[in-house]
C-alpha cells in the first residue's frame, strides 16, 4: 500500500535535518518520507534540502487553493487559524497516488525506534488515526469549535470531533472528502475539520493511544499521554504547552512540542504569554479598551500573520 510520510516544517537547518534523518531510518523502507516545507513568497530554499526528497509549498499558493472558507478573509492566519493543514492538501493534490499520508509535525518526536510506531498501524484500516480524541458534548466550550463551517450539514453534537493533529495518518478516501468539503465551503481549524469530516462520511476516526472513547483495546496505555479537556493538553507526553526541549525518558512514546532552544523566539513567545496575560483581564473588565480585532479570546497573543 503505497504510504508517504511527511516531515512538516517551516525551516529546514541542521536541527530539522536530523529530526528528519531519525525519522526516516525509523519509518518502514517501503514509504516515502518527505520534508514539507512552508516558506514565504520569494523566501529562499534552504541550501540542505536538495539532499533529501521535498515538497515547497508558500503562503501564496496556500491562498490560491480552491478552498474558499479556509483560505480568504482580511486577517488570515496560517498558523493561528488551523489552517496549516492546507500545506497537505497542496501535496496531496499534486501526489494523489497515495493510499495513507502520515503527516508529521517537525516538533512530534518518538522516544524509541520510530518503526515500533509506525509497525502498531500498518494492519490499521481507519480513515484517520490521530491523537486526542473526543466529541463536541464533552467539551463544548473549546477554544475552536465557533470556527467549523459546515454549509447545509449539522454534525449535532455527537459527530463534531476533535483531533489533536501534530502528527497523523489519513487515508486516500478521507483526503478526497476533505477536498470536496474544502471545495464546498467547509472551513475551520484543522482540529475539528477533519475528525468531524470523517464521522459524518461514515469513515472511521481512531485514537493511537492514551484511554479515551475512540482509542481500541490494542492502543489503550501506549503511544502518549494527554489531559484530553485541559486547554494545553497538560500534563502529557503529547500537549499544545508547555514547551520541551528534549522528550521524556519514557520508552516508546510520542512527546510535543520538542523544539530546538532559540534564544529570540523564546523571548517572542515569553512576551506574547505575558501580552495574552493582561488582554485576557482587559477582555473581561474593560473591553472597550481594546480594539475590535483584539476582543476575540486568543486573538491578542497569536503569532505574526504569514
Amino acid at each position: 500500500m503505497r504510504t508517504a510520510i511527511l516531515f512538516q516544517s517551516h525551516f529546514f537547518d541542521r536541527w530539522a535535518e536530523a529530526a528528519f534523518n531519525r525519522l526516516r531510518r525509523g519509518a518502514p523502507s517501503n514509504h516515502d518520507h518527505i520534508v514539507l516545507l512552508h516558506l514565504a513568497p520569494g523566501a529562499p530554499a534552504p541550501t540542505r534540502l536538495a539532499r533529501v526528497p521535498h515538497h515547497i509549498v508558500r503562503t501564496d499558493e496556500l491562498r490560491s487553493m480552491p478552498y474558499p472558507t479556509k483560505t480568504g478573509g482580511e486577517n488570515w492566519n496560517l498558523w493561528h487559524d488551523g489552517h496549516t493543514d492546507l500545506l497537505l492538501m497542496h501535496f496531496w493534490l499534486a501526489h494523489p497516488g497515495y493510499e495513507r499520508i502520515w503527516s508529521i509535525e517537525y516538533d512530534v518526536a518518538f522516544s524509541g525506534p520510530w518503526a515500533n510506531f509506525f509497525s502498531a498501524f500498518e494492519e490499521d484500516s481507519s480513515d484517520l488515526l490521530s491523537p486526542v480524541i473526543f466529541r463536541r458534548r464533552d467539551l463544548p466550550d473549546w477554544l475552536f469549535w465557533p470556527s467549523l463551517v459546515t454549509p447545509g450539514e449539522d454534525p449535532g453534537e455527537d459527530r463534531a470531533l476533535r483531533s489533536f493533529m501534530p502528527i497523523f495518518r489519513a487515508s486516500r478516501q478521507l483526503m478526497q472528502a476533505m477536498d470536496a468539503a474544502y471545495r464546498g465551503g467547509w472551513g475551520g481549524h484543522i482540529e475539528c475539520t477533519w475528525a468531524t469530516c470523517a464521522a459524518m462520511r461514515g469513515m472511521r476516526v481512531c485514537d493511537v493511544g492514551n484511554d479515551g472513547e475512540f482509542t481500541p483495546p490494542q492502543y489503550r496505555g501506549r503511544f502518549y499521554t494527554s489531559s484530553r479537556f485541559d486547554m494545553y493538553l497538560a500534563p502529557g507526553t503529547m500537549a499544545f504547552k508547555p514547551v520541551l526541549y528534549r522528550m521524556g525518558t519514557r520508552r516508546d512514546m510520542l512527546w510535543h512540542p520538542v523544539k530546538p532552544f532559540w534564544i529570540g523566539q523564546e523571548a517572542r513567545t515569553t512576551l506574547l504569554a505575558w501580552r495574552s496575560q493582561v488582554a485576557g483581564v482587559v477582555r473581561a473588565r474593560a473591553p472597550w479598551l481594546l480594539p475590535a480585532r483584539w476582543r476575540a479570546p486568543g486573538s491578542f497573543s497569536g503569532p505574526r500573520r504569514a
